[in-house]
């Protein structure tokens, strides 16, 4: 009778977890989505692979940035390519925006590519700021990985 009771338990327990962790996953993008504008920071990224999802159901990157010395990694949907046509994006440096208080919440763009000399946050913004079709492109914010990929 015990054993059957701590199964349920440990069942019910688990399903709250999982339901939580898409909920903040939720309010994770939510958060990007609303202040990006007035707290993102920009910064390049370089995609270093693509790893593949589900049963072939869809593939990631996964890309480095750096920031003051500390290398982080994350993670972002390829989007609509073809898997074949997003092989040729790796090693290759893109827009990456994060938010100030949260480096670990943040997008890489990789419609957006950027060349070795747009290397900090204050000749990104100018660049951006100067190029219309880029400002539109950043509107459209890329899918990221489930929150837990980009924090461990």
């Amino acid at each position: 009778m015990m054993k059957n009771s701590l199964k349920k338990d440990y069942i019910i327990i688990l399903i709250i977890f999982i339901i939580g962790m898409f909920f903040y996953d939720h309010l994770f993008l939510k958060e990007f989505k609303n202040s990006y504008k007035q707290n993102g920071l920009y910064t390049t990224g370089k995609i270093k692979e693509i790893k593949g999802y589900g049963r072939g159901t869809g593939c990631d990157y996964i890309y480095t940035f750096n920031l003051n010395g500390d290398k982080y990694k994350s993670v972002c949907d390829i989007g609509d390519l073809s898997y074949s046509d997003a092989k040729k994006n790796i090693s290759k440096n893109y827009l990456v925006v994060y938010l100030s208080n949260d480096v670990h919440n943040n997008r890489l763009y990789s419609s957006i590519p950027i060349n070795d000399s747009l290397n900090n946050d204050s000749k990104l913004r100018k660049w951006i700021n100067n190029n219309s079709k880029i400002k539109s492109k950043i509107d459209s914010i890329p899918a990221s990985g489930f929150f837990w990929e980009n924090y461990f």
